[in-house]
């Protein structure tokens, strides 16, 4: 938890490190994830957020070095959920 929010952050093998939250981590700290494993289940509402739950994500490089995560290359997360049977249409 950070700020009393479910984060996951996870360390690329490139040094690039990506957070999300909030959620509710179904993965252990310093565990290996693979590309498409889940990483955790969005928890709903806080303050700000229109929708019953919103997702904020973002990276780094170094210590205190933050960028924009859409502008990375060849990153593209697969965000979905987990239950289709839930999803907004």
């Amino acid at each position: 938890p950070v700020g009393g929010r479910g984060v996951v952050s996870i360390r690329h093998d490139d040094g690039l490190r990506t957070t999300y939250q909030p959620l509710r981590p179904v993965v252990v700290t310093g565990a290996t994830v693979g590309t498409g494993q889940p990483i955790g289940l969005l928890l709903p509402g806080h303050p700000g957020c229109p929708e019953p739950a919103c997702l904020h994500w973002g990276a780094r490089t170094g210590l205190r070095t933050y960028i924009d995560p859409t502008l990375l290359p060849d990153f593209a997360p697969e965000l979905k959920p987990l239950d289709q049977r839930r999803r907004r249409r």
